[in-house]
């Protein structure tokens, strides 16, 4: 490792070890006011995001397809954000035996405050940064996540056994993540 790319390594290192910085990044549906969800915020807010790109509504069968999980799934999730009062069911004009699902306008709410939020905290987070270098690091980290995606995490096992049992092998545990 070059001393430059040490040096771009451990700055990466501080950021992430930064608590706002990563707190902002890994809890976004927290900042969508997502936190009083109980149980399956992820698969909930998935399916708010699908539903705030369709204003029209989705069927059950379209969901289902969209997000590639069980018919049963989707109704059971469904469920949960019509309790939280985020979505509402309507009966499909055009299919008597369809049900449309689709945002409600707390749902909507939810959308623009969370939007809002965004916006501040990445004007916040790149303030120092000028137009030229914000575009500079977007090409950068970019061009960084396609050599991350080349990486095989089993090159960084202990004592060389890197392809015998990954990730069940013994030594293989919290210590590493």
């Amino acid at each position: 490792m070059t001393t430059s790319s040490r040096d771009l390594f451990n700055s990466f290192g501080k950021l992430m070890q930064n608590r706002a910085f990563m707190m902002a990044v890994m809890h976004q549906r927290e900042l969508a006011g997502m936190n009083g969800m109980h149980g399956g915020g992820r698969g909930q807010m998935r399916l708010l995001q699908l539903l705030s790109q369709s204003p029209a509504g989705l069927t059950n069968a379209e969901i289902a397809e969209l997000l590639d999980i069980r018919p049963s799934s989707v109704s059971a999730t469904i469920s949960r954000l019509e309790d939280a009062e985020l979505v509402e069911r309507i009966p499909s004009e055009r299919d008597k035996r369809a049900v449309i699902v689709r945002l409600s306008e707390n749902g909507q709410k939810l959308f623009a405050n969370r939007d809002d939020q965004v916006d501040a905290l990445t004007d916040k987070l790149f303030s120092g940064l000028d137009d030229d270098e914000k575009a500079e690091l977007q090409r950068l980290l970019t061009k960084l996540s396609h050599s991350v995606a080349d990486l095989d995490l089993r090159d960084f096992m202990p004592h060389g056994d890197h392809h015998q049992g990954f990730p069940h092998q013994a030594g293989w545990g919290r210590r590493w993540f």
